[in-house]
Parts: C-alpha cells; structure tokens; sequence
C-alpha cells in the first residue's frame, strides 16, 4: 500500500482510531499463551552428535 506525504494525516488520525476502539489485552492475560515448540528425533541425534563432535576435538587439540 502506497501513502502519499498529503495522506500522512487521515493515516495518522484512523491508526488512533482503530486503538481506541481495540480492546486492550492486559499483560497478565497475554502470559496464558506459551509458544511450543517440537524437535524431531532426527534434530535431536544430530545435535548431540554434534556436541560429541565438538568435546572430542576439544580434548584432542588440549592434547588430553
């Protein structure tokens, strides 16, 4: 969508609008909803392959 600098105004004055008629969500009401999140099993042996990876070239290159 395009505004023009002479609409900057009416975008201006409908954007307030449009909050004053919103309802407000309180913050305490927002903490109810929780992100979820799934790793799949294959992510999972990847990443701890990756980790193995990682302690035994640390150990190798102290020269443990």
């Amino acid at each position: 969508m395009t505004v023009f600098p002479f609409q900057l105004g009416e975008v201006t004055s409908l954007y307030h609008r449009v909050l004053k008629t919103r309802p407000q969500v309180p913050e305490s009401d927002s903490t109810d909803l929780k992100d979820v999140v799934t790793i799949s099993a294959e992510a999972k042996r990847q990443k701890i392959l990756e980790e193995a990876q990682s302690a035994v070239l640390a150990r190798i290159r102290s020269g443990e």
